[in-house]
């Protein structure tokens, strides 16, 4: 395979029930956009390992997996473990969940917004939940949440969750990648770095859909002030207040 023009990857652990449906709907698109994925896995044991290496399998050398080794594992060493395997110069973080809606549009956009601007070094678009199972309470909260992080760009403290994270390979590797030391927070402090080293922008045209599993076992409520304690422990100590992230299934 030739250099790609995208690289996506994607950090699991344990993501049997969502990584199928996620590398699937990449398969007409591999070719058209020139795109690889890079599975980062910490360890899973629930069959994600031999979901992902039947479709890298079927994909023509476009899907790899690559997995952490003993010890600790946690998200952003995860991305950092895909990232260094990455070929693109362009990079694609998303969850094991995540749902692009239309892939033609979406890279469309992605790829003339960077070769438009030599200077934009990441991006990232509004966050939904999957249409199916979205709630009155799900929509109400993806409102505001996107309108949140939209204005954090104009603030110059810009959120960007782990969902959706493109960035230019050659920025994410001057400003060293995620902080390995944070347990949480990892996405939205490489933003705050990344603007250091030129322009972000938040793609408002476009979106991506993700589970609402997370809100469902925690709530809305209880989820907002943790995601609140994390921001404010980081800002204070530079360091997550969680000492684990623990995946919810």
């Amino acid at each position: 395979m030739n250099v790609p023009r995208l690289s996506i990857f994607i950090p699991t652990r344990n993501e049997a029930k969502y990584i199928g449906t996620t590398l699937a709907q990449f398969e007409l698109f591999w070719e058209k956009y020139d795109l690889e994925i890079i599975v980062s896995d910490a360890n899973s044991t629930d069959g994600t390992v031999e979901i992902v290496e039947h479709f890298a399998e079927l994909s023509k050398q476009r899907i790899k997996l690559v997995q952490g080794g003993p010890g600790k594992q946690n998200i952003a060493i995860g991305c950092n473990l895909g990232a260094a395997q990455a070929k693109a110069p362009l990079l694609f973080r998303i969850d094991a969940d995540v749902r692009i809606p239309d892939k033609d549009y979406f890279f469309g956009k992605v790829f003339a917004a960077f070769e438009k601007d030599p200077s934009l070094v990441g991006a990232t678009v509004p966050i939904w939940v999957y249409p199916e199972e979205a709630r009155l309470s799900d929509r109400l909260y993806h409102v505001m949440m996107n309108a949140i992080i939209r204005g954090s760009f104009w603030l110059k403290a810009p959120l960007a969750k782990g969902e959706c994270q493109l960035v230019r390979r050659a920025a994410f590797e001057t400003i060293g990648g995620y902080k390995e030391h944070l347990t949480a927070g990892e996405d939205c402090n490489l933003f705050y770095r990344l603007q250091d080293v030129g322009r972000i922008r938040y793609l408002s045209k476009l979106r991506i859909h993700h589970s609402p599993r997370r809100f469902r076992q925690y709530g809305y409520i209880r989820l907002t002030l943790i995601y609140l304690r994390e921001g404010l422990w980081m800002l204070l100590g530079r360091k997550s207040y969680l000492e684990e992230w623990k995946p919810v299934r």
